[in-house]
């Protein structure tokens, strides 16, 4: 249904999912938090937890309460795998499709980042979300372009029957790589703005962590200077030599 009846609209709807995911991520790629909002998450974030533990964000693996979901999600991922790939197929006169299967498994892939962190999950599978948009609108554009060969109008489907022999007939038209394409696109859209928002919770931890060592550090070097001490007796002043330049002796 997406290609016969609302191909352009399908279409021009995955052009601007790609073109806002982009532009979402290019207003978060060099923003950082001011310093007032950065002190008021910190205060905030240590009367919600009441104790001054602060998250390590380098841990490899949540403990505690959050270990047990946090091994189940990794379970999650196949199977969500599983039923995007039935969405994506059956989704042409059936409920289902691109779409349906692209947010099926982008959201799969969120869960693993709320559960083991960013790092951990980018340390271990890399996703580029920008190759699934590119990807995603040329293989639209290809299944859409592909109608031309046989000088038929933009997005009309072609179909062909093949016959595999003992596996019987198999019939394949040019609508599921139009799907994939739709399939791409979502999953990249979708998993480049929220990763690009979740990069934001690193930015707060590692500026917070460079302003708290810097007043530590500015408060250990006053300390230390012996000239901020009141008790220390000023050095007394040179003589001076009226005859030409001063000496000191």
């Amino acid at each position: 249904m997406l290609v016969d009846f609302r191909g352009f609209d399908t279409y021009g709807e995955i052009t601007v999912l790609s073109i806002v995911a982009l532009t979402v991520y290019a207003l978060l790629r060099r923003f950082r938090p001011p310093r007032e909002s950065l002190k008021a998450l910190e205060d905030r974030r240590f009367r919600q937890s009441g104790d001054t533990a602060v998250v390590d964000e380098d841990a490899e693996l949540p403990t505690g309460t959050m270990l047990v979901p946090t091994v189940l999600s990794r379970f999650i991922m196949p199977i969500a795998t599983l039923i995007a790939l039935f969405f994506l197929l059956r989704g042409h006169n059936l409920p289902g499709g691109g779409f349906v299967a692209g947010l099926i498994f982008a959201a799969a892939v969120i869960l693993q980042y709320m559960m083991g962190g960013i790092r951990w999950v980018e340390d271990r599978s890399r996703i580029f979300p920008q190759y699934w948009i590119a990807g995603g609108l040329l293989m639209a554009g290809a299944a859409g372009m592909s109608a031309w060969l046989f000088k038929l109008p933009f997005l009309s489907a072609l179909a062909a029957d093949v016959d595999l022999g003992p596996l019987g007939h198999v019939h394949l038209s040019s609508v599921i790589l139009f799907d994939l394409g739709v399939f791409a696109v979502v999953v990249g859209s979708t998993l480049f703005m929220l990763v690009a928002l979740s990069h934001q919770s690193l930015r707060f931890y590692k500026k917070v962590s460079a302003e708290t060592a810097e007043e530590n550090t500015s408060s250990e070097t006053i300390a230390s200077d012996p000239g901020s001490d009141s008790n220390v007796s000023p050095k007394p002043a040179p003589p001076s030599n009226t005859q030409g330049a001063p000496t000191w002796n």
